[in-house]
């Protein structure tokens, strides 16, 4: 997957096109995005059963800030901005009334030969909360 294409999947990510995104996902992907929480996905529904709601409650933005194709294996440094939706509530991330988070997260996504994700994990270096 080259950087154009993994842009195009940001693209859907941050205009929450569901269905544009699930195109990046294999039928059985696997995301971990923290084990030690309980927040582990596999399957394609799962995974964007998980930001649906999500994203009513929380307006996700995210920019990549380093990109490396490794052919089968993506590696990328991405900013990601959590703002709370007033009067919406969810249970995925610590999020404050009146704050912003700011997350800073290497992603690691193995491809499968139709350059769909296989596997994906996150871990997150920068954490910190602004007034929004």
């Amino acid at each position: 997957m080259d950087r154009a294409r993994y842009e195009r999947y940001l693209a859907a990510f941050n205009g929450k096109d569901y269905d544009a995104l699930g195109e990046f996902y294999a039928d059985d992907v696997e995301f971990i995005l923290s084990e030690e929480r309980g927040l582990k996905f596999h399957g394609r529904e799962a995974i964007l059963n998980l930001y649906r709601p999500f994203h009513q409650a929380v307006d996700e933005r995210v920019e990549i800030v380093r990109f490396a194709d490794g052919g089968d294996f993506l590696a990328v440094e991405v900013k990601a901005e959590f703002r709370p939706i007033p009067g919406r509530s969810q249970q995925v991330i610590d999020l404050p009334h009146g704050k912003v988070l700011k997350v800073t997260t290497f992603a690691f996504y193995d491809l499968g030969p139709d350059d769909r994700f296989t596997r994906i994990r996150a871990c997150s270096y920068s954490r910190h909360y602004e007034d929004a």
